[in-house]
């Protein structure tokens, strides 16, 4: 046998043995926690995609008496903007994956407001969120009571 033969055989299970271990890496079954760098980058992208996919919203933040809220997890934004005699809300809901929705309710008094924001399902996901959506639109019939 031929010493070049050995070396052979030697580099060709050294490769693999490599090759197994970054395949063994990639398929590692137990998820493991992010350092908090990691996390502060994870969640200002998450932010950074939140503003990009409520884009149309954002829009309407430049009209007075207009204003956007996003929720903590950015997938659900209100866009709140004042009628002469009427409050329009644009809900708009984008998750990572799955269907986007949008939908734009124009309250004409604060009975109808109130009812809706009691059986707004993100109320129960996000309480602060539902509490400034529920301020503005008092703050508006308020003033134009």
């Amino acid at each position: 046998m031929d010493s070049s033969d050995t070396d052979q055989g030697a580099i060709n299970r050294g490769r693999r043995s490599a090759i197994f271990r970054s395949a063994h890496k990639r398929l590692d079954p137990i998820p493991r926690p992010l350092g908090i760098k990691r996390s502060a980058l994870q969640a200002q992208k998450l932010r950074r995609t939140a503003l990009e996919g409520h884009v149309g919203l954002i829009r309407t933040a430049g009209r007075p008496g207009a204003s956007v809220l996003i929720s903590a997890d950015g997938m659900t934004a209100f866009a709140v903007s004042e009628m002469a005699t009427a409050l329009v809300i644009e809900k708009r809901h984008c998750p990572q994956d799955g269907p986007r929705t949008s939908h734009v309710m124009l309250f004409e008094n604060a009975a109808v407001f109130d009812r809706w924001c009691d059986i707004e399902p993100s109320r129960f996901e996000d309480p602060l969120l539902c509490d400034q959506l529920r301020r503005k639109g008092h703050e508006f019939f308020a003033a134009h009571g």
